[in-house]
């Protein structure tokens, strides 16, 4: 399969994944929504395992924690009125 892309005459650009000519490569300016689309597609897998990862985090005696110190601090952010 490299083989066919060695020889292809387009190339996906590696900011936006846009098919672009290779003779028009120099020329190619990524459109910011396809390039925001593009990073968003290669982050899928870790986008889809943020919630087990913040469930196992918060979770662990670390997580428990710093849950505690920010109600902690929530409720004695509006006390300086003393």
């Amino acid at each position: 399969m490299s083989a066919y892309f060695a020889s292809s005459r387009f190339m996906p650009c590696t900011e936006c994944g846009a098919s672009v000519g290779v003779a028009a490569h120099d020329n190619h300016v990524c459109d910011p929504e396809r390039k925001l689309d593009y990073l968003m597609f290669q982050l899928r897998e870790e986008v889809a395992s943020f919630d087990d990862v913040l469930r196992e985090y918060l979770g662990s005696t670390k997580g428990r924690f710093e849950q505690w110190l920010a109600e902690r601090d929530r409720g004695t952010a509006g006390s300086d009125d003393g």
